[in-house]
């Protein structure tokens, strides 16, 4: 299968890979998240009450002043891929210990589909995309 390999910055270091869920749209993990069930609850959300436990959680950027700590909390996500991040999603991803990425030299978004495997190795700088249909 056919291979695709970004380079990019860490946030937080590990390697992990998982099935991709991506967001098209970006995240609010406050109070817009179940932390508990894993999964957002924004009724008007691409990603409205579908799991994002054990998922490499790909999205364009946190959003909104309220944080981000929901997605780290009781079912997180494998990974964070993340156009662009910030302090709230950086926090997130150290006190949850979830490898996170940004800063790609091609933008993941455009590349990664849900269902596609992802390998996140945060610790040498790239992920590497296999995707699901070959």
């Amino acid at each position: 299968m056919k291979k695709i390999r970004i380079k990019g910055r860490r946030e937080f270091g590990g390697v992990v890979e998982a099935e991709a869920l991506v967001s098209p749209k970006p995240l609010e993990g406050f109070a817009n998240v179940d932390s508990m069930q894993g999964y957002v609850t924004e009724r008007n959300h691409p990603l409205f009450k579908v799991c994002y436990t054990g998922k490499v959680l790909v999205y364009p950027s946190p959003r909104g002043s309220g944080g981000f700590m929901g997605f780290g909390i009781g079912a997180v996500p494998a990974a964070f891929v993340h156009t662009e991040g910030n302090a709230l999603s950086i926090a997130c991803a150290l006190c949850a210990h979830i490898p996170s990425m940004t800063d790609f030299e091609t933008d993941p978004m455009t590349v990664i589909e849900t269902g596609d495997m992802v390998l996140v190795n945060a610790d040498e700088g790239y992920i590497e995309i296999t995707k699901k249909n070959g």
